[in-house]
């Protein structure tokens, strides 16, 4: 009976590590898992990508996206995308579906969304961090350049309809049938118990019939030794070592993977069944509550709008557009990229060199290097930024305030200055928070409301003895403008000059920085009056006043000259003390805007 019954565990045991080898071989689920859009969606001019696809594995996904003839693929934080894309038609690729009935691939899906039929190509937006070109296929691995929600926007011309047909393909880690190591560790339970009746039976059999222990054929035995169980320290760990000394000869096999898996089996058993859990188990209530805490803080983190290589990119398309401009003396080839004050600017120069030669051109705009940067932390529109750069045709660094009125358009120039000769700006970067945009009535955590400020240093740098030069740090440059109107005043002969200066209503732009100063940007404008000193003299202006004025180049009654000056002002932080809580004249430049005669 002992026979029949070891004969059987063996079989069993047997069967069972051959049904645990094959579950881990033959039929063991593939290395790879591919997912594909299963019913195609409603055709749309745009697809959006979100980083679900990337969910199903802890290491990036590789990707593919099919559709014939060319598109472009771009890579931008999700706000961003979803802000561009706004009311448009598009598609989502919201994640992948891998709970499907056995037999099927796993689904990406796919959400349709109606709206607008065409869009504007996005191609050359200013919001995408990398942009691919694909033809008819784009093969690709799920790769971002930091933290934060990034998604994909593909899209042909805005026109014709994007891609939809995508793969996505991923490493397989949901592991093996939940059965193997069970298994593994019964069958060789079953083999252990098997060889033991078997030589228990045969042990019996060669004491005899009634057990004798004198025979010649038990002396010839040895000692007599313990009888074996089926769960002897001695048989498991004679196991244990034939299984490591077969792993260790030849190439992976299925065999050698059944035995390593007894191994391992007994290994499990040792430590108790109940740790062993079916691979990709739900994670504990204690490990999910963490999980989603970390994700609750990663939405409530903050991220820069602008990465250093989009501000890089940027400043050099503004450059360009300015080079071409300043090229034609033309301000329309200026208006894509420049706005507000920096275009009125420089269409001043341009035309005021067509009339006069002499006129200097304005200080060129570099892209780079970029000395200083900062942008606001708020992600909605419109979005202030602010770089400082020096070009090799620079006298000095120069401030650029740049602005994005919407999702669909572009950063431009509204607001430049060049730097006055010693002037310091705190250092910045784009990851630093606490970027603002700030009003010109806005006094919170300031020493003065930034319109206060310009409206003070407009009457300083018109009066050397206003009392805002108590508030006011002093400059070189100051003290050069206050040296021209007092000699002139003094000092000319034939007339009488006076100065007046007033901030242009809505011009200025303020941006609180990261130490909780402000940088602060408008336009001035300032009026010089010429008067003959005597009666029945004459004031003789120059080629370009008579042209602005209209009125020849000599006037008995006098004539005034009004100029618009980009004036920038550093107000310090609340609580600033001594000379750290003056305002400091920081970029100054003019332009000749009006000349007319008085009656």
């Amino acid at each position: 009976m002992r026979v029949v019954s070891g004969i059987v565990a063996l079989l069993l045991g047997i069967a069972a590590l051959l049904c645990a080898g094959g579950l881990q071989t033959i039929w063991a689920p593939p290395e790879t898992m591919t997912a594909t859009v299963g019913q195609q969606p409603a055709e749309a001019p745009l697809t959006v990508i979100t980083s679900g696809i990337d969910a199903v594995d802890e290491a990036p996904v590789e990707y593919t996206i099919s559709g014939e003839g060319s598109f472009t693929v771009m890579l931008g934080r999700e706000r961003d995308v979803q802000a561009w894309v706004g009311d448009a038609a598009h598609n989502t690729v919201t994640g992948i579906t891998t709970d499907v009935p056995g037999g099927e691939a796993p689904r990406i899906e796919v959400e349709h969304a109606e709206g607008e039929s065409t869009v504007p190509n996005p191609r050359g937006s200013d919001l995408w961090l990398d942009v691919q070109e694909g033809k008819d296929r784009l093969e690709q691995r799920w790769s971002v350049p930091s933290d934060g929600d990034w998604a994909l926007l593909v899209a042909r011309d805005g026109t014709d309809p994007a891609p939809t047909e995508m793969t996505v393909t991923w490493t397989n880690r949901v592991g093996n049938s939940p059965w193997i190591v069970p298994l593994y560790v019964i069958g060789g339970l079953l083999v252990l118990i098997g060889i033991g009746l078997l030589a228990w039976a045969a042990a019996r059999r060669a004491r005899g019939p009634h057990g004798g222990t004198g025979t010649p054929a038990a002396q010839t035995g040895g000692p007599a030794s313990p009888r074996p169980t089926p769960g002897s320290s001695g048989t498991g760990s004679t196991a244990g070592t034939t299984s490591r000394g077969s792993m260790e000869q030849g190439p992976a096999t299925p065999s050698r993977r059944a035995v390593h898996g007894i191994g391992a089996g007994i290994a499990v058993l040792a430590l108790g069944l109940s740790a062993v859990a079916p691979a990709g188990a739900a994670p504990r209530a204690a490990d999910a509550a963490s999980l989603a805490g970390a994700e609750a803080s990663a939405e409530k983190e903050a991220y820069p709008v602008l990465t250093d290589p989009q501000l890089e990119r940027i400043l050099d398309r503004v450059a360009a557009t300015v080079r071409s401009g300043d090229k034609a003396r033309n301000a329309e080839k200026l208006k894509p990229r420049v706005a507000l004050h920096s275009l009125n600017m420089r269409a001043l120069n341009y035309r005021n060199r067509k009339i006069d030669d002499s006129v200097q051109a304005p200080e060129p705009v570099a892209g780079s290097p970029v000395l200083a940067a900062a942008a606001v932390s708020e992600p909605s529109f419109p979005r202030t930024a602010m770089a400082v750069t020096e070009g090799e045709g620079n006298s000095t660094p120069q401030i650029l305030m740049l602005r994005q009125a919407s999702a669909r358009s572009q950063y431009r120039l509204v607001a430049n200055a060049p730097m006055t000769p010693g002037a310091q700006l705190p250092a910045g970067s784009l990851d630093q928070g606490g970027i603002a945009v700030i009003g010109s009535g806005d006094a919170e955590g300031l020493v003065m409301a930034p319109g206060s400020a310009f409206a003070g240093a407009a009457r300083y740098l018109t009066d050397s003895r206003d009392e805002f030069s108590k508030r006011i740090e002093a400059n070189p440059y100051i003290d050069a403008i206050h040296d021209y109107q007092e000699g002139l005043i003094e000092n000319a002969s034939d007339a009488r000059f006076s100065f007046w200066r007033k901030s242009v209503p809505r011009s200025v732009v303020g941006l609180r920085l990261a130490d909780g100063s402000a940088i602060v940007i408008g336009a001035v404008d300032a009026e010089t009056v010429a008067r003959p000193r005597e009666q029945g003299g004459t004031v003789i202006v120059d080629e370009l006043a008579a042209e602005l004025g209209g009125d020849g180049r000599e006037t008995t009654d006098g004539l005034r000259m009004t100029y618009r000056e980009a004036m920038a002002l550093h107000v310090p932080a609340a609580g600033a003390s001594g000379d750290a809580s003056r305002i400091s004249l920081v970029g100054m430049a003019d332009e000749l805007r009006a000349v007319s005669f008085l009656d």
